[in-house]
């Protein structure tokens, strides 16, 4: 009897514990992260190569991109390319237009400041079978603060109009602007209206500080004149909702990126993925408590009269979505 009920406790604890969902979590990140046998799966190969396509549409996004920048990672990026068009191409012939697209893109911005890219041209050519591949949209386009701030007439315009933006005016926002998207941005819904958000706003030299932390704005960290990091209060969640602080954060945080838009500002947000080593460091630089987990950075700016957008091309709906 006793043993009985011993027995029943210790698969309780391996059934509904942290260490349960630590294991299980363990498992699903080995089989399906993209870092694991990337080349194995076509999925794993596509999102893998969007993200190294983005790089080259960000480059040629920022005010003053140095010339000739990125050859080698454009080179690499060709490469894995073709090996995608030897293993995938018949499966997803359409996949490689859009790449391909920003590679063309990018041959012409990088020629225009007189740079030569023979070797890139060479892996090109065979890529896109001599110039036989549908034409799409790429690179960078140029867009205007009018376009950003104008009176929308529809939601749908209005999440069109936002874009990730890489330079800014000097002009630093009033408070009361950002108070007013932040209030905007509080309507998020929560589980059970927990609003287990926190918001942590940088100005002036805090900004590059904590842009350098993060990594991903390299080229534009003097750029954006306010910073906000987005967390979730590990503290407002049970135990059997161990990834509710992700939901809650993340809904926030595109909550608060639509709010500085309706505002007028302009945003980039920049991710906080990282090894558990690198977040240590974030609480420890920035005095972020332990019991808060990073979510986003939004880099936020006053709006130039004219910028550069990368394309940053969506998906057809019928890629992602399942209907059942």
């Amino acid at each position: 009897m006793i043993f009985s009920r011993i027995k029943r406790k210790i698969i309780s604890f391996f059934r509904d514990s942290f260490f349960a969902e630590s294991i299980l979590f363990w498992f699903s990140l080995c089989k399906h992260n993209a870092s694991v046998k990337t080349t194995a799966c076509r999925e794993k190969m596509e999102y893998t190569l969007l993200r190294e396509n983005h790089v080259i549409e960000k480059g040629m996004s920022m005010r003053n991109p140095k010339i000739g920048f990125g050859q080698k990672k454009v080179l690499d990026l060709c490469k894995k390319l073709l090996k995608y068009k030897k293993i995938y191409s018949s499966e997803n012939p359409k996949f490689l237009d859009y790449p391909v697209s920003t590679i063309k893109r990018y041959i012409e911005y990088t020629k225009a400041t007189g740079t030569a890219t023979p070797e890139i041209e060479s892996v090109w050519i065979k890529l896109s079978d001599d110039g036989h591949y549908e034409k799409i949209q790429s690179g960078i386009e140029t867009v205007s603060k009018n376009d950003i701030t104008k009176d929308f007439s529809s939601f749908a315009d209005f999440v069109k109009a936002r874009h990730s933006i890489r330079y800014f005016s000097r002009v630093i926002p009033d408070q009361n602007i950002i108070d007013e998207a932040l209030k905007i941005a509080q309507q998020t819904p929560s589980a059970c209206n927990r609003q287990g958000w926190k918001v942590h706003i940088f100005k002036k030299d805090a900004c590059k500080k904590i842009l350098e932390w993060q990594g991903g704005a390299r080229g534009f960290e003097e750029e954006p004149t306010v910073v906000f990091l987005v967390t979730a209060n590990l503290r407002a969640f049970l135990h059997y909702e161990p990834f509710q602080a992700y939901v809650d954060g993340g809904m926030y945080a595109m909550s608060l990126i639509y709010a500085l838009h309706s505002v007028g500002l302009g945003t980039i947000p920049l991710s906080c993925g990282f090894h558990h080593s690198k977040l240590k460091s974030l609480h420890n630089l920035f005095d972020i408590p332990q019991n808060e987990v990073p979510i986003e950075i939004i880099a936020c700016g006053t709006l130039e009269d004219k910028f550069n957008i990368a394309v940053s091309k969506r998906k057809s709906i019928t890629e992602t979505t399942v209907m059942h």
